[in-house]
């Protein structure tokens, strides 16, 4: 991971990479982010469940090869409110055009999995997606206020 990078307003940047070890990195550098910055429980929570799917996405879809790839990730806290940023190279992929998960007649009969983005939409207030001229991913998540 890099060296996380801390704005004068508090928002924070860092890069880790599209691996389980940067997952974790990332985890860790966002509960110290979040505790620094005393959001309370539910939203701490909620930033930690659209973290780690969001990157657990881009780890597992967003590239077609084996090698690593950076991850840029912020944090920034503006009027009560998480917004949370996501830059990667990965393929296009806009996760507001996502069809939403179908709701299974019976629950035994429901497959497993398939409901993160159902979760991160529900955990948030405003989700905003661009693909940039240099070909990135740009992904904006502000949570909904606790």
């Amino acid at each position: 991971m890099s060296k996380p990078q801390m704005n004068l307003d508090g928002a924070s940047t860092a890069t880790i990479l599209n691996n389980h070890a940067g997952l974790k990195q990332g985890l860790e550098w966002l509960g110290a982010w979040l505790k620094e910055h005393a959001v309370g429980t539910e939203t701490d929570d909620r930033a930690h469940l659209v973290f780690e799917e969001i990157v657990t996405n881009i780890i597992r879809y967003a590239f077609s090869d084996n090698s690593e790839h950076p991850i840029r990730i912020g944090a920034r806290l503006n009027g009560g409110e998480v917004t949370l940023t996501f830059d990667d190279d990965g393929r296009p992929f806009d996760p507001r055009s996502a069809p939403p998960f179908p709701r299974p007649e019976k629950l035994e009969k429901a497959p497993i999995g398939g409901r993160g983005l159902m979760l991160v939409r529900r955990a948030a207030r405003h989700v905003d997606y661009k693909r940039t001229e240099e070909g990135r991913n740009l992904l904006t998540v502000t949570l909904a206020s606790a």
